[in-house]
């Protein structure tokens, strides 16, 4: 017999994830700093559709893993996501998985970008080992949150930027370790989205449809002020361009495509972020942009300045600088090092290319090896070795990527960032951007 799926809604708690209690915790074992769990791990899926489905499956694929729960918003997802895993309990709020399982050790959470922050926080409150899809949050302040939760909780954590992991990306990485392009002045980082991916650029439309019976539509806004349902505009992936529930183009690949030049160039908060791009509107991000940030220089790097130059909505790098580097045609998705000596191209589309120096053609092109993303996470959290995109980490990133979106807001400026007050001395205004207010009764 099928397990019972749990009520879809219960009065909860308000207030900080503090406040949503703490729950029996795992059993658990100091391994390195870190805490990790003895014997097989007892998963919970927090998100079965889509890229939800597919975090499932390859969790569930690694030997020691016992799937124990699943909840979906979307009854749809969570029947399918049972008859692969039949003995585990189903359940329609996330909230009433976290009130009422008491057996299970590591979660996934790969759900709309605005529900990621307070259930990771309930999750890392409970001390659970956590993989989470990117970005890590919705809004800077968030990402903040997490990550030092995150610190405190001293499970294993995973951001879903499974490129990383990739054998493309760690043969570039190895490549750019045997110093061939010299020290790093400039990066481009650029993206195909959204154009023929989600749309930006839109205003809310007018309509109202009827919910599906499938789907908890108050249970799927969660955080987010309320709006009527319309077929096709949100759910189950357009919503990544709305503001209220996504984090536009450069969240959903900035984490993917900016990693490389934070990872290679050990790069620490920007010191400003200026938007050369279109102004949004107040519903969705533009349908392109291009973002200009400037961070301190590193070991990796000329002495002034590193400059990086977000690309998204089809633009690239300038096509003189690709003509000058012999370049030609270019992937829809890169990060470009610019250095004394030469360039790095790395993309997870294809091999790395050096760049520029005629000379650099006879280098050989290092064979990367492959990772599982997913199972190094498992690992990791049965004391057998770390991640290599935990969350101390992915909250940087994250911080980095949507500072370009709060740039986006005010555009044609050049805004100081002061990391550690997570604010804009000069520009006050532009804090506000930095996160926003949950719907009531939410926290």
């Amino acid at each position: 017999m099928s397990p019972p799926i749990a009520p879809s809604r219960r009065s909860f708690l308000t207030g900080s994830a503090a406040a949503l209690g703490v729950l029996a915790l795992p059993a658990c074992a100091a391994f390195g700093g870190k805490r990790t769990t003895k014997g097989r791990l007892r998963h919970a899926a927090i998100g079965v559709g889509g890229m939800g489905g597919v975090d499932l499956e390859r969790i569930a694929s690694h030997p020691d893993v016992d799937v124990v729960a699943l909840c979906d918003v979307d009854a749809a997802y969570l029947a399918k996501a049972r008859e692969k895993h039949p003995n585990a309990r189903a359940y329609r709020d996330w909230r009433e998985l976290m009130e009422h399982e008491d057996d299970f050790d590591s979660v996934h959470v790969t759900i709309p970008d605005h529900m990621h922050a307070i259930v990771m926080l309930a999750a890392l409150e409970r001390d659970k080992h956590l993989y989470g899809q990117k970005p890590l949050t919705r809004t800077v302040r968030e990402a903040r949150s997490v990550g030092e939760a995150a610190r405190r909780a001293r499970t294993a954590t995973q951001m879903g930027i499974q490129n990383r992991s990739q054998p493309r990306l760690r043969a570039a990485h190895a490549l750019f370790q045997q110093d061939h392009i010299g020290r790093v002045h400039t990066v481009h980082v650029w993206t195909d989205r959204p154009a023929g991916w989600w749309p930006q650029g839109v205003e809310r439309p007018e309509t109202v449809d009827p919910v599906p019976e499938t789907l908890d539509w108050d249970l799927w806004l969660g955080v987010a002020p309320a709006r009527p349902y319309v077929t096709g505009k949100y759910h189950p992936f357009a919503w990544r361009g709305w503001k209220d529930f996504g984090s536009g183009a450069q969240g959903d690949m900035g984490c993917h495509l900016m990693d490389p030049a934070l990872w290679f160039l050990e790069l620490g908060a920007p010191l400003n972020v200026r938007s050369d791009g279109p102004v949004p509107n107040g519903e969705t991000f533009p349908p392109w942009s291009e973002v200009r940030y400037e961070f301190a220089p590193t070991r990796h790097t000329t002495r002034g300045p590193l400059v990086l130059h977000w690309h998204d909505g089809g633009k690239q790098p300038p096509r003189a600088l690709l003509d000058d580097l012999g370049a030609g045609e270019i992937v829809g998705n890169g990060c470009l090092f610019v250095g004394e000596k030469g360039a790095l191209l790395a993309s997870s589309e294809a091999p790395p290319r050096l760049l520029g120096d005629p000379r650099l053609a006879a280098v050989a092109i290092p064979a990367g090896d492959e990772v599982d993303h997913w199972h190094q996470w498992v690992d990791a959290c049965l004391g057998r070795g770390e991640t290599t995109a935990h969350f101390e980490y992915a909250g940087h990133l994250t911080e980095v990527v949507l500072l370009g979106n709060v740039a986006l807001e005010l555009p044609h400026e050049e805004l100081a960032w002061d990391a550690e007050r997570l604010a804009f001395p000069a520009r006050p205004e532009a804090d506000r951007f930095l996160g926003s207010a949950y719907r009531e009764g939410w926290g």
